[in-house]
């Protein structure tokens, strides 16, 4: 079996504006995550607004690794991307976040660092409030 790793599983950052087709892909011969079939980017991004608390940085904290509050059963834990660096509001210990913005798919992001072998939602962050 060969399965192409996306870049976001990688930690690369590439500019939106780039064209990922030119890009050669990476292949191996391991699932990406335990749940790899479930990977997908969708259509349309879903908008969202889950509550959540902050685990820590992703690329170089240009996003965050998030636990949803309440848990979800499916998919307790996200990875979330903004524009803008956080604030250190957003790094308190403990803290209840709102966080809105556009559901982009299911992905390998991080993985085996990160996501305990799972496969996660991507979210693009477009604001987060302290609400706890």
């Amino acid at each position: 079996m060969v399965i192409a790793i996306s870049f976001v599983a990688l930690g690369i950052n590439v500019p939106a504006k780039y064209n990922y087709s030119t890009l050669a892909p990476i292949v191996t011969s391991e699932p990406l995550c335990d749940n790899y079939n479930e990977i997908e980017d969708f259509e349309k991004p879903i908008p969202v607004i889950w509550t959540a608390k902050m685990d820590g940085c992703l690329v170089s904290c240009e996003g965050a690794s998030f636990t949803r509050v309440p848990e979800d059963k499916k998919y307790p834990r996200f990875a979330g991307y903004y524009p803008e660096s956080f604030g250190p509001e957003f790094f308190q210990d403990n803290a209840v976040l709102k966080i809105s913005g556009d559901w982009v798919g299911i992905d390998a992001d991080h993985p085996f660092t990160v996501f305990d072998n799972k496969c996660v939602p991507v979210i693009h962050i477009n604001k987060i409030e302290v609400i706890k």
